[in-house]
């Protein structure tokens, strides 16, 4: 039981660590082609390859699916499958491997929980506001909170320090994330962490992975509100960086400017956005780019079933050592008695 649990894990490590490192050197060059919102989107290959290792395929994609799958993929694929298959756990090696990981998820998850409570502790009683959002005097720019029930959270201060221009866009890229459901989509990436956490590839893909939310909702802001209002969005994003530079970021809020560099964020401001063809454009792309991604993790099924189908090496080779006369019992005195469906002749 534990060597196919760790097999299995080894081989979920191997699909998502290929998949977050596709989507890593993809998304640079992809945005100048087929825009940030687009290119967001690309990150479900990840845990569409993980849902590609559940469905019944052949190790190859055929009809339909080779379409999609390149052959890069589907080579790349045979050479991880013949790796993995050449990997074997003893059973007690295996058994302190799955302790020791499911004690660092469960450490994970347990430091995770703690921090956003003692956040949502932080904030004090909320004051709701006239205009939708919600005011506390613990935060110092304005975020989007809560994975099941988002509200938006501004500081006191707000009609303060920012115009009435600068709140308005301000408030549409909240309301962007909140339309898009990133804080669910914050939540399953901490519960992702907490399963890879042992894998650091994860922790970096996750901070990409938050970027490229803000560069989407930027986008689609300055999209509906036309080029003319590039510098106000960018006087309001320098506020709200130099006020929340030394917040901490929270694993399930949306923060508007102190997570990522204020300099990359600017300067993917300048590029142009992209209009409703050339975004339909690049999700049909997109889609096919994780289709391709999750159909090849396909070619890692062999090992999967391999693991679970293979009996032990002690039943097999105990079964294989058994003498052909192991049927015959011995008799106390040493003479061996006939097998019990052999009837002796009756005497005339």
């Amino acid at each position: 039981m534990s060597n196919a649990a760790l097999q299995y894990l080894t081989v979920l490590t191997a699909v998502t660590t290929f998949a977050v490192s596709f989507v890593a050197l993809a998304r640079t060059p992809l945005r100048s082609a087929l825009g940030a919102r687009a290119v967001y989107w690309l990150w479900l290959s990840a845990p569409a390859s993980v849902l590609a290792l559940a469905l019944p395929r052949g190790a190859q994609p055929s009809g339909a699916a080779a379409m999609f799958a390149p052959g890069v993929f589907a080579w790349l694929w045979r050479r991880v499958d013949g790796l993995l298959a050449t990997i074997h756990f003893s059973g007690l090696l295996s058994a302190a491997a799955c302790i020791a990981w499911a004690a660092g998820a469960c450490a994970a998850l347990a430091l995770m929980v703690r921090g956003q409570h003692s956040f949502a502790r932080s904030l004090g009683t909320l004051i709701p506001s006239a205009d939708g959002t919600w005011r506390s005097g613990a935060v110092v720019e304005p975020m989007l909170i809560g994975a099941l029930r988002p509200r938006v959270l501004v500081p006191p201060d707000f009609e303060q320090r920012y115009s009435a221009e600068e709140r308005e866009l301000v408030l549409a890229h909240e309301r962007a994330h909140m339309r898009r459901g990133d804080t669910l989509v914050n939540a399953f990436g901490a519960a992702w962490l907490c399963v890879f956490w042992f894998n650091p590839m994860m922790f970096w893909a996750m901070r990409l992975l938050r970027f490229d939310q803000d560069l989407a909702c930027d986008a689609a802001v300055l999209c509906a509100a036309g080029k003319g209002r590039r510098g106000r969005y960018a006087e309001a994003l320098l506020k709200a960086h130099l006020a929340g530079d030394a917040a901490l970021p929270v694993p399930l809020a949306c923060h508007w400017g102190s997570v990522h560099p204020l300099r990359r964020r600017i300067a993917e401001l300048r590029r142009p956005v992209a209009g409703r063809i050339r975004h339909g454009i690049g999700i049909l792309c997109v889609a096919t780019l994780v289709a391709s991604v999750s159909l090849a993790s396909g070619a890692v099924q062999p090992s999967l079933h391999a693991a679970r189908s293979t009996p032990p090496a002690t039943a097999t080779s105990a079964a294989s050592s058994r003498p052909a006369e192991a049927s015959a019992t011995v008799c106390p005195l040493g003479r061996h008695r006939a097998p019990a469906h052999h009837t002796p002749q009756r005497r005339a």
